[in-house]
Protein backbone atom coordinates (compact mmCIF):
# COMPACT_ATOMS: atom_id res chain seq x y z
CA UNK A 1 0.00 0.00 0.00
CA UNK A 2 1.72 3.28 -0.69
CA UNK A 3 0.24 6.77 0.89
CA UNK A 4 1.84 8.34 -2.23
CA UNK A 5 1.48 8.64 -5.74
CA UNK A 6 2.61 5.30 -6.79
CA UNK A 7 0.14 2.36 -5.84
CA UNK A 8 0.57 -1.18 -6.00
CA UNK A 9 -1.57 -4.11 -4.44
CA UNK A 10 0.81 -6.34 -1.81
CA UNK A 11 0.78 -9.40 -3.09
CA UNK A 12 2.23 -12.45 -1.22
CA UNK A 13 2.00 -16.36 -1.67
CA UNK A 14 -1.97 -16.97 -0.56
CA UNK A 15 -1.69 -20.00 2.18
CA UNK A 16 -4.43 -21.82 3.26
CA UNK A 17 -5.61 -21.84 7.24
CA UNK A 18 -7.15 -23.93 9.07
CA UNK A 19 -7.78 -23.78 13.04
CA UNK A 20 -4.78 -23.86 15.07
CA UNK A 21 -2.50 -25.14 12.25
CA UNK A 22 -2.92 -21.06 11.45
CA UNK A 23 -1.00 -20.40 14.46
CA UNK A 24 1.66 -23.06 13.61
CA UNK A 25 1.90 -20.97 9.88
CA UNK A 26 2.68 -17.74 11.68
CA UNK A 27 5.36 -18.97 13.51
CA UNK A 28 6.94 -21.09 10.99
CA UNK A 29 4.77 -21.77 7.78
CA UNK A 30 5.56 -18.79 5.54
CA UNK A 31 9.40 -19.32 6.23
CA UNK A 32 9.37 -23.23 5.92
CA UNK A 33 8.00 -23.63 2.18
CA UNK A 34 6.93 -20.74 -0.03
CA UNK A 35 3.95 -17.10 0.63
CA UNK A 36 -4.83 -7.03 -2.15
CA UNK A 37 -5.63 -4.11 -2.41
CA UNK A 38 -6.62 -1.88 -5.26
CA UNK A 39 -5.58 1.52 -6.59
CA UNK A 40 -7.42 4.19 -4.15
CA UNK A 41 -4.79 6.23 -2.27
CA UNK A 42 -5.02 8.44 0.78
CA UNK A 43 -2.27 9.55 2.85
CA UNK A 44 -2.14 8.34 6.39
CA UNK A 45 -1.94 10.45 8.94
CA UNK A 46 1.32 11.37 10.27
CA UNK A 47 1.99 10.24 13.78
CA UNK A 48 4.94 12.19 15.74
CA UNK A 49 7.25 10.00 13.24
CA UNK A 50 10.61 8.30 13.33
CA UNK A 51 13.19 9.04 10.60
CA UNK A 52 16.27 6.53 10.36
CA UNK A 53 18.09 5.66 7.05
CA UNK A 54 17.61 2.30 6.21
CA UNK A 55 20.51 -0.21 7.19
CA UNK A 56 22.33 -1.60 4.17
CA UNK A 57 21.94 1.14 2.23
CA UNK A 58 25.13 2.09 1.10
CA UNK A 59 25.79 5.00 -1.91
CA UNK A 60 27.52 4.26 -5.17
CA UNK A 61 28.49 7.21 -7.03
CA UNK A 62 26.83 10.31 -8.98
CA UNK A 63 23.00 11.38 -8.01
CA UNK A 64 22.44 7.98 -6.21
CA UNK A 65 24.61 9.17 -3.65
CA UNK A 66 22.37 11.35 -1.79
CA UNK A 67 18.97 8.82 -2.10
CA UNK A 68 21.10 5.88 -0.30
CA UNK A 69 20.69 3.73 -3.49
CA UNK A 70 23.24 0.82 -3.64
CA UNK A 71 23.45 0.31 -7.42
CA UNK A 72 24.32 -2.79 -8.40
CA UNK A 73 25.43 -3.94 -12.42
CA UNK A 74 23.25 -6.60 -14.22
CA UNK A 75 22.57 -8.19 -17.83
CA UNK A 76 18.86 -7.39 -19.18
CA UNK A 77 16.40 -10.38 -19.27
CA UNK A 78 16.57 -13.28 -21.44
CA UNK A 79 13.10 -12.45 -23.25
CA UNK A 80 12.40 -8.60 -23.67
CA UNK A 81 8.48 -8.23 -23.38
CA UNK A 82 6.53 -5.16 -24.81
CA UNK A 83 6.36 -2.47 -22.00
CA UNK A 84 3.28 -1.51 -20.39
CA UNK A 85 1.69 1.82 -21.41
CA UNK A 86 2.55 4.48 -18.80
CA UNK A 87 0.09 4.96 -16.00
CA UNK A 88 -1.05 8.84 -16.14
CA UNK A 89 -1.55 8.48 -12.41
CA UNK A 90 2.43 7.57 -11.99
CA UNK A 91 4.98 9.69 -13.74
CA UNK A 92 8.19 7.93 -14.77
CA UNK A 93 11.37 7.86 -12.54
CA UNK A 94 14.75 8.29 -13.22
CA UNK A 95 17.21 5.16 -13.96
CA UNK A 96 18.01 5.10 -10.46
CA UNK A 97 15.59 6.90 -8.49
CA UNK A 98 13.28 5.67 -5.91
CA UNK A 99 9.00 5.94 -6.02
CA UNK A 100 7.67 6.64 -2.64
CA UNK A 101 7.22 3.41 -1.11
CA UNK A 102 5.24 2.21 1.41
CA UNK A 103 6.50 -1.14 3.89
CA UNK A 104 4.13 -3.01 6.52
CA UNK A 105 5.53 -4.21 9.80
CA UNK A 106 3.58 -6.97 11.37
CA UNK A 107 2.98 -6.81 15.31
CA UNK A 108 4.51 -8.84 17.95
CA UNK A 109 3.39 -10.03 20.84
CA UNK A 110 5.65 -11.76 23.82
CA UNK A 111 7.10 -11.14 26.70
CA UNK A 112 10.02 -9.43 25.57
CA UNK A 113 8.54 -8.36 22.87
CA UNK A 114 4.83 -6.30 22.38
CA UNK A 115 5.14 -3.95 19.44
CA UNK A 116 2.46 -2.67 17.16
CA UNK A 117 2.02 -2.98 13.64
CA UNK A 118 3.47 -0.24 11.54
CA UNK A 119 3.34 1.60 8.14
CA UNK A 120 6.95 3.07 7.08
CA UNK A 121 6.84 5.69 4.20
CA UNK A 122 10.38 5.62 2.65
CA UNK A 123 11.42 9.29 1.12
CA UNK A 124 13.62 9.38 -2.11
CA UNK A 125 16.00 10.36 0.17
CA UNK A 126 16.08 6.70 1.68
CA UNK A 127 14.82 7.36 4.97
CA UNK A 128 12.10 5.11 6.40
CA UNK A 129 9.63 7.19 8.49
CA UNK A 130 7.03 6.08 10.70
CA UNK A 131 3.27 7.09 9.21
CA UNK A 132 1.35 5.10 11.50
CA UNK A 133 0.80 2.57 14.24
CA UNK A 134 -1.82 0.45 15.77
CA UNK A 135 -2.96 -3.07 17.06
CA UNK A 136 -5.89 -4.67 14.36
CA UNK A 137 -6.29 -8.07 15.88
CA UNK A 138 -4.81 -7.67 19.47
CA UNK A 139 -2.87 -10.75 19.40
CA UNK A 140 -6.21 -13.01 18.24
CA UNK A 141 -4.89 -12.74 14.74
CA UNK A 142 -4.90 -16.17 12.44
CA UNK A 143 -3.41 -15.55 9.27
CA UNK A 144 -1.23 -12.49 7.98
CA UNK A 145 -2.71 -9.60 8.63
CA UNK A 146 -3.66 -7.94 4.99
CA UNK A 147 -4.00 -3.65 5.39
CA UNK A 148 -6.04 -1.87 3.25
CA UNK A 149 -4.55 0.43 -0.26
CA UNK A 150 -5.44 3.51 2.32
CA UNK A 151 -3.91 2.51 5.04
CA UNK A 152 -7.32 2.84 7.41
CA UNK A 153 -7.88 -0.86 7.52
CA UNK A 154 -7.29 -4.05 8.26
CA UNK A 155 -8.71 -7.78 7.58
CA UNK A 156 -7.35 -11.32 9.23
CA UNK A 157 -8.64 -14.85 9.95
CA UNK A 158 -9.52 -15.81 13.26
CA UNK A 159 -9.73 -19.31 13.02
CA UNK A 160 -10.50 -20.26 15.83
CA UNK A 161 -13.43 -18.84 15.96
CA UNK A 162 -14.48 -19.65 12.35
CA UNK A 163 -14.44 -16.05 11.33
CA UNK A 164 -13.09 -13.12 8.90
CA UNK A 165 -12.54 -9.67 10.96
CA UNK A 166 -12.06 -6.23 9.38
CA UNK A 167 -11.56 -3.45 11.52
CA UNK A 168 -9.78 -0.29 11.66
CA UNK A 169 -6.24 -0.35 11.13
CA UNK A 170 -6.34 0.63 15.48
CA UNK A 171 -8.80 -1.99 15.58
CA UNK A 172 -11.76 -0.24 16.08
CA UNK A 173 -14.91 -0.48 14.32
CA UNK A 174 -14.65 -4.04 13.94
CA UNK A 175 -16.93 -6.13 11.92
CA UNK A 176 -17.24 -9.87 11.85
CA UNK A 177 -18.21 -12.09 8.86
CA UNK A 178 -18.71 -15.95 9.71
CA UNK A 179 -16.81 -18.58 7.87
CA UNK A 180 -18.22 -21.54 8.76
CA UNK A 181 -14.83 -23.01 9.83
CA UNK A 182 -12.91 -25.71 7.86
CA UNK A 183 -10.39 -24.23 5.94
CA UNK A 184 -9.82 -20.54 4.71
CA UNK A 185 -7.51 -18.39 2.00
CA UNK A 186 -5.50 -15.55 3.96
CA UNK A 187 -8.18 -12.34 2.94
CA UNK A 188 -6.72 -9.72 0.69
CA UNK A 189 -7.91 -6.34 -0.09
CA UNK A 190 -9.69 -5.52 -3.87
CA UNK A 191 -9.43 -2.20 -3.38
CA UNK A 192 -9.69 0.22 0.10
CA UNK A 193 -13.43 -1.13 0.36
CA UNK A 194 -13.73 -4.36 -0.65
CA UNK A 195 -11.90 -7.50 0.98
CA UNK A 196 -11.80 -10.66 -0.66
CA UNK A 197 -11.80 -13.99 1.06
CA UNK A 198 -11.90 -18.12 0.49
CA UNK A 199 -13.75 -20.72 2.02
CA UNK A 200 -13.75 -24.66 1.38
CA UNK A 201 -10.24 -27.41 0.91
CA UNK A 202 -7.25 -27.09 -1.28
CA UNK A 203 -8.52 -27.93 -5.02
CA UNK A 204 -12.09 -26.72 -4.16
CA UNK A 205 -12.00 -22.86 -3.26
CA UNK A 206 -14.97 -20.38 -3.28
CA UNK A 207 -13.93 -17.14 -3.43
CA UNK A 208 -15.81 -14.52 -1.67
CA UNK A 209 -15.78 -10.22 -1.93
CA UNK A 210 -17.45 -8.27 0.33
CA UNK A 211 -17.32 -4.55 1.53
CA UNK A 212 -15.71 -3.37 4.81
CA UNK A 213 -18.57 -3.03 6.55
CA UNK A 214 -19.80 -6.66 6.25
CA UNK A 215 -22.51 -6.07 3.48
CA UNK A 216 -22.16 -6.72 -0.14
CA UNK A 217 -21.28 -10.64 -0.14
CA UNK A 218 -20.41 -12.00 -3.20
CA UNK A 219 -19.57 -15.40 -4.37
CA UNK A 220 -17.17 -14.95 -7.68
CA UNK A 221 -15.77 -18.27 -8.69
CA UNK A 222 -16.34 -21.93 -7.20
CA UNK A 223 -14.26 -24.95 -7.02
CA UNK A 224 -10.93 -22.89 -7.80
CA UNK A 225 -7.69 -25.17 -7.06
CA UNK A 226 -5.65 -23.07 -5.14
CA UNK A 227 -5.52 -19.74 -3.22
CA UNK A 228 -5.72 -16.39 -5.22
CA UNK A 229 -3.20 -13.68 -5.19
CA UNK A 230 -4.63 -10.05 -5.76
CA UNK A 231 -2.96 -7.09 -6.84
CA UNK A 232 -4.38 -4.25 -8.38
CA UNK A 233 -7.75 -5.64 -8.24
CA UNK A 234 -6.60 -8.16 -10.47
CA UNK A 235 -7.59 -11.31 -8.77
CA UNK A 236 -5.07 -14.08 -10.16
CA UNK A 237 -4.66 -18.02 -9.94
CA UNK A 238 -1.52 -20.04 -11.13
CA UNK A 239 -1.00 -23.29 -12.25
CA UNK A 240 2.74 -24.91 -12.98
CA UNK A 241 2.45 -23.31 -16.11
CA UNK A 242 -0.46 -21.01 -16.28
CA UNK A 243 -1.51 -17.61 -14.91
CA UNK A 244 -5.43 -17.09 -15.19
CA UNK A 245 -6.37 -13.51 -14.17
CA UNK A 246 -9.79 -11.59 -13.47
CA UNK A 247 -11.26 -8.41 -11.90
CA UNK A 248 -14.42 -8.88 -9.58
CA UNK A 249 -16.57 -8.53 -12.34
CA UNK A 250 -15.12 -9.16 -15.52
CA UNK A 251 -14.01 -12.89 -17.31
CA UNK A 252 -10.84 -14.49 -17.01
CA UNK A 253 -7.83 -14.33 -19.31
CA UNK A 254 -5.47 -17.39 -19.15
CA UNK A 255 -2.17 -17.06 -20.67
CA UNK A 256 1.20 -19.20 -20.95
CA UNK A 257 4.60 -16.94 -19.86
CA UNK A 258 7.32 -17.97 -21.73
CA UNK A 259 9.52 -19.27 -19.19
CA UNK A 260 12.60 -21.62 -19.44
CA UNK A 261 11.71 -25.71 -19.47
CA UNK A 262 11.57 -26.94 -16.34
CA UNK A 263 10.63 -23.87 -14.11
CA UNK A 264 7.50 -24.05 -12.13
CA UNK A 265 5.20 -20.50 -11.54
CA UNK A 266 5.74 -20.36 -7.60
CA UNK A 267 3.05 -16.91 -7.22
CA UNK A 268 2.55 -13.31 -8.47
CA UNK A 269 3.99 -10.69 -6.94
CA UNK A 270 2.45 -7.79 -8.66
CA UNK A 271 -0.44 -7.15 -11.86
CA UNK A 272 -0.11 -3.37 -13.65
CA UNK A 273 -3.46 -1.64 -13.15
CA UNK A 274 -3.97 -2.64 -16.63
CA UNK A 275 -3.49 -5.72 -16.49
CA UNK A 276 -0.76 -6.00 -18.99
CA UNK A 277 2.15 -6.82 -17.41
CA UNK A 278 3.10 -8.81 -14.21
CA UNK A 279 5.51 -9.94 -11.94
CA UNK A 280 5.98 -14.01 -11.31
CA UNK A 281 8.40 -16.01 -9.46
CA UNK A 282 9.37 -19.35 -10.74
CA UNK A 283 11.55 -22.17 -9.19
CA UNK A 284 12.99 -25.88 -10.35
CA UNK A 285 10.65 -28.16 -8.82
CA UNK A 286 12.04 -30.75 -6.52
CA UNK A 287 10.39 -33.92 -4.75
CA UNK A 288 7.81 -33.26 -2.06
CA UNK A 289 6.72 -29.53 -3.79
CA UNK A 290 9.33 -28.02 -0.92
CA UNK A 291 11.03 -25.03 -2.68
CA UNK A 292 13.91 -25.38 -0.23
CA UNK A 293 16.19 -26.52 -2.63
CA UNK A 294 14.92 -24.92 -5.58
CA UNK A 295 16.64 -21.93 -7.73
CA UNK A 296 14.04 -19.16 -7.96
CA UNK A 297 13.92 -17.39 -10.69
CA UNK A 298 11.78 -14.27 -11.50
CA UNK A 299 10.33 -12.84 -15.06
CA UNK A 300 8.34 -9.57 -16.08
CA UNK A 301 5.50 -11.11 -18.13
CA UNK A 302 3.60 -9.28 -20.93
CA UNK A 303 0.04 -10.60 -20.43
CA UNK A 304 -1.14 -10.34 -23.77
CA UNK A 305 2.31 -12.70 -25.40
CA UNK A 306 3.02 -14.33 -22.73
CA UNK A 307 7.07 -12.72 -23.25
CA UNK A 308 8.93 -12.98 -20.55
CA UNK A 309 12.08 -10.85 -19.40
CA UNK A 310 14.44 -12.44 -16.52
CA UNK A 311 15.36 -10.12 -13.41
CA UNK A 312 18.71 -10.58 -13.00
CA UNK A 313 19.44 -11.80 -9.78
CA UNK A 314 21.38 -9.11 -7.04
CA UNK A 315 23.68 -12.07 -5.40
CA UNK A 316 25.03 -14.32 -6.75
CA UNK A 317 23.88 -17.41 -3.94
CA UNK A 318 20.26 -16.33 -5.80
CA UNK A 319 21.20 -18.32 -9.09
CA UNK A 320 22.27 -21.66 -7.19
CA UNK A 321 19.77 -24.12 -6.39
CA UNK A 322 19.58 -23.12 -2.23
CA UNK A 323 16.37 -21.43 -1.95
CA UNK A 324 17.03 -17.86 -2.24
CA UNK A 325 15.66 -14.99 -4.14
CA UNK A 326 11.81 -15.39 -4.46
CA UNK A 327 9.81 -12.04 -5.69
CA UNK A 328 7.03 -11.92 -2.94
CA UNK A 329 5.98 -8.45 -3.63
CA UNK A 330 6.49 -5.88 -6.40
CA UNK A 331 5.26 -2.05 -8.16
CA UNK A 332 5.34 -1.57 -11.54
CA UNK A 333 6.46 1.72 -12.31
CA UNK A 334 5.14 3.91 -14.92
CA UNK A 335 8.30 3.64 -16.98
CA UNK A 336 8.53 0.18 -17.41
CA UNK A 337 10.51 -0.30 -14.49
CA UNK A 338 10.10 -1.92 -11.11
CA UNK A 339 10.60 -2.05 -7.43
CA UNK A 340 11.34 -6.29 -6.23
CA UNK A 341 10.82 -7.20 -2.83
CA UNK A 342 13.20 -10.08 -2.39
CA UNK A 343 13.43 -12.80 0.11
CA UNK A 344 16.92 -12.90 0.32
CA UNK A 345 16.63 -15.79 2.68
CA UNK A 346 15.90 -19.38 2.30
CA UNK A 347 12.41 -21.03 2.39
CA UNK A 348 13.87 -23.45 5.39
CA UNK A 349 14.81 -20.20 7.61
CA UNK A 350 13.74 -18.99 10.46
CA UNK A 351 12.53 -15.59 9.56
CA UNK A 352 12.83 -13.80 6.11
CA UNK A 353 15.74 -11.66 5.19
CA UNK A 354 13.89 -9.07 2.98
CA UNK A 355 15.64 -6.90 0.31
CA UNK A 356 14.12 -3.82 -2.18
CA UNK A 357 15.51 -4.24 -5.41
CA UNK A 358 15.00 -1.52 -8.15
CA UNK A 359 15.00 -2.65 -11.38
CA UNK A 360 15.15 -1.29 -15.24
CA UNK A 361 12.67 -2.73 -17.82
CA UNK A 362 15.18 -4.98 -19.08
CA UNK A 363 15.32 -6.84 -15.68
CA UNK A 364 18.70 -5.24 -14.91
CA UNK A 365 19.61 -4.34 -11.43
CA UNK A 366 19.70 -0.61 -10.98
CA UNK A 367 19.96 -0.27 -7.12
CA UNK A 368 18.51 -2.01 -4.18
CA UNK A 369 17.76 -0.82 -0.52
CA UNK A 370 17.43 -2.39 3.24
CA UNK A 371 13.52 -2.95 4.84
CA UNK A 372 13.14 -0.64 8.14
CA UNK A 373 14.37 -2.77 10.78
CA UNK A 374 12.89 -4.57 13.81
CA UNK A 375 9.96 -7.47 13.28
CA UNK A 376 11.29 -9.50 9.98
CA UNK A 377 7.86 -10.13 9.06
CA UNK A 378 6.24 -7.55 6.86
CA UNK A 379 6.20 -6.17 3.37
CA UNK A 380 5.71 -3.83 0.46
CA UNK A 381 1.98 -2.19 0.27
CA UNK A 382 0.15 -0.91 -2.43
Amino acid sequence: MNLGPFTRSAVRRPHALAGTAALLFLAFGAAACGAGAGPDVAAAPAESGTSAAAPGDTAPTGDSASTGDASAAGAGGSVPGADPAAAPTRPATGPTQWPQLTWYTAQQSGQKQNDPARIWRRTPAGKWQLVLSGRPGNGKVDSPLAVSPDGRRAAWVEASARRLVISGFDGTKQHVITTQGGWTCEPSWLDSRRVLYSLGRVDDWTLVAVNADGSGRKVLATHQAKCPAVSNGWIAQVADRTVSIRKEGGTTRSFTPRVPAGLVIGGVAAISGDGRTLVISTHTPTPGGCACGSRFRNYRVDAASGAATELVPLEGAWTKPTGHGEAIDAVILGDGGLVVQINADTPAGSAPDYRLVRYAANGRVLASAAVPAGQPWGGLLG
